[in-house]
């Protein structure tokens, strides 16, 4: 059984406390790039392609930092790497093909 120290605890708040804020700026983005689908000219699908990035960011970050990713066996954390990889892809391959 390890015992975690004041210092351990505190760098694990701090930790969760970034990836929280991170996950309300990537909410804040994927926000405004939903609620005006002609950035910039570029249309809807780029908006779409970019909220669908934006989502797996997110996913991505909540596995890393709520599910402890980050301090999985490096075989897990490239299989979760993987897994969102393979995820981005087929859902965009998927949207542009419709």
């Amino acid at each position: 059984m390890t015992l975690m120290t004041t210092v351990t605890v505190d760098k694990h708040k701090a930790y969760v406390v970034g990836a929280w804020g991170v996950l309300m700026v990537l909410t804040a983005v994927s926000w405004w790039l939903g609620s005006d689908h002609d950035m910039a000219g570029l249309g809807r699908d780029f908006a779409m392609i970019s909220i669908l990035l934006v989502t797996i960011a997110k996913i991505y970050v909540v596995g890393h930092a709520f599910m402890e990713l980050r301090e999985a066996a490096p075989w897990l954390q490239n299989l979760f790497r993987g897994w969102c990889l393979a995820l981005c892809t087929t859902l965009c391959v998927l949207y542009l093909s419709i």
